[in-house]
């Protein structure tokens, strides 16, 4: 899947700023992490060996300078171990979220646990964790999000490890958002990979963020990919990406060859993210 070439100009424009933040990267603990490879490899190589150490040697060869590690907690006992792990790992140039998983028997108390950690947000999966946005018994965890100023992050439209129906579609994740118009949402791989009709129909110019991880040129057109940035606002467009599942390199240059102004570039490599992030 890793294959695609650089459509249009791949001339790389420079920089108008200092730093390029990369806001959706995955990494696992060193005696799981090949494992944790091998579990998706016939469907979605890897481009890095899933360390830590791989991450940050994958960053200064993009010339990447900090990424967001996002947490996906596979179990609903593994709460707390796993965001432990991620509080250890929270050291620059990674940023950690913390997370939970619905099925888990305090999700309140994990939130809490996880913005008195200094964790900046939390991931969720719904097709890995098996949930829906519209069930109530999660909605206190969104309202104490919005109220601990967590941000959240999903994962968002098809994923080559799942079967179909999908959970996350961009006209369910814009019905979520609706309902808490205050939980400052991120949405992974552009709303909704391979699902770019409804992105546009459903999302675009909601006041929801929106991350280019694999939104690569395996996935999307240049054109039709600068059209969503553009219909959408740059002020809300976060560059990622999925890294070890795509090239940080890669992608850094793909996105570069995108006709976008010294602004834009700003805006989607490096303030979104920073303010998000609270970076000072």
């Amino acid at each position: 899947m890793h294959c695609g070439r650089l459509r249009g100009n791949s001339r790389n424009r420079p920089f108008s700023f200092k730093m390029v933040i990369d806001f959706h990267a995955h990494f696992y603990p060193e005696k799981v992490a090949a494992k944790a490879l091998a579990v998706c490899a016939a469907r979605i190589p890897a481009w890095s060996d899933g360390t830590r150490s791989g991450l940050e040697a994958s960053m200064r060869e993009a010339g990447i300078d900090l990424a967001v590690g996002l947490t996906v907690v596979n179990a609903p006992g593994n709460s707390t171990n796993i965001n432990a792990w991620a509080v250890r790992e929270n050291r620059r140039p990674l940023i950690m979220t913390g997370g939970i998983h619905p099925d888990e028997p305090e999700p309140l108390r994990t939130i809490e646990t996880v913005a008195a950690a200094g964790l900046p947000g939390i991931k969720v999966h719904p097709e890995y964790q098996h949930f829906r946005f519209d069930e109530e018994r999660l909605f206190p965890v969104w309202e104490r999000c919005e109220e601990l100023g967590l941000f959240v992050v999903t994962h968002a439209g098809w994923d080559a490890m799942f079967d179909s129906p999908c959970r996350g579609t961009p006209e369910k994740l814009a019905e979520f958002h609706r309902r808490f118009p205050g939980v400052k949402l991120i949405l992974a791989h552009l709303g909704g990979l391979a699902m770019w009709d409804d992105v546009e129909k459903y999302l675009t110019g909601l006041p929801v963020y929106l991350d280019l991880a694999m939104a690569s040129p395996d996935y999307i057109e240049a054109d039709r990919l600068l059209r969503i940035i553009r219909a959408h606002g740059a002020g809300r467009i976060l560059f990622g990406t999925d890294s070890p599942w795509y090239g940080q390199k890669e992608q850094l240059g793909f996105i570069r060859s995108l006709p976008l102004s010294p602004a834009e570039q700003e805006q989607i490599f490096h303030r979104n993210a920073a303010e998000l992030l609270r970076l000072p």
